[in-house]
């Protein structure tokens, strides 16, 4: 009886202790991802988070109403992270993808096969981030980023495209443990450089 209360006991130990693991392992992925997102009081003059677009507005001319307004922001908050697939391919192609530029979101035409290359830019990812600034110019800066189950995912090279067609603008892909970003920017700004800064000095 007293054995098997030892084993009642060292089982309940393992037990909490994968469980207190995996919880851990939750919060440092969120941490890691929430981490990215520049304090704003470190931001420069003139560079803040991008705010949400407006929303369609009703108009009404000659007695018939419509809506108008801005296209739907490929991301539903800024910054966002999250684990949807066809977010999460998005984010990945941006960051080793040809051009480092997102996929376009699909028609409703395209073919299961082509569907199913796209999302394997999803596969060993945990969770993706993006965030998007804006400066007193008009120009963004953004910063996407996934995090691996993997550590020796993360130390992929650039991808050769990013040799023989480089972007026209600055970025830059940062490498910490298994999470990989990458900032961009259509000009370097003084925004850039800190959100670049800021994601190098993490941990």
């Amino acid at each position: 009886m007293v054995k098997n209360l030892g084993i009642a006991v060292a089982a309940s130990t393992i037990a909490l202790l994968i469980t207190r693991g995996v919880v851990a392992g939750a919060v440092q992925t969120a941490q890691t991802l929430s981490a990215l997102t520049v304090p704003a009081a470190v931001l420069p003059s003139g560079c803040a988070l991008t705010p949400p677009a407006p929303g369609p507005a009703p108009i009404t001319r000659g007695g018939v109403t419509s809506i108008r307004g801005t296209s739907p922001a490929p991301f539903p908050a800024n910054p966002w992270s999250g684990t949807d697939r066809r977010l999460v391919t998005r984010v990945h192609t941006a960051i080793d993808g040809a051009r480092q530029k997102p996929l376009p979101d699909r028609p409703p035409t395209v073919s299961s096969d082509a569907a199913a290359a796209e999302l394997k830019w999803a596969e060993n990812i945990l969770e993706a981030y993006h965030a998007a600034y804006t400066t007193v110019d008009g120009h963004q800066v953004e910063v996407f980023a996934v995090k691996f189950n993997d550590v020796k995912l993360a130390t992929t090279p650039e991808p050769l495209s990013a040799v023989l067609d480089p972007p026209r603008g600055p970025t830059q892909r940062i490498v910490r443990g298994a999470t990989v970003a990458r900032v961009s920017a259509p000009t370097s700004t003084e925004c850039f450089g800190v959100v670049r800064t800021h994601i190098q000095s993490l941990k």
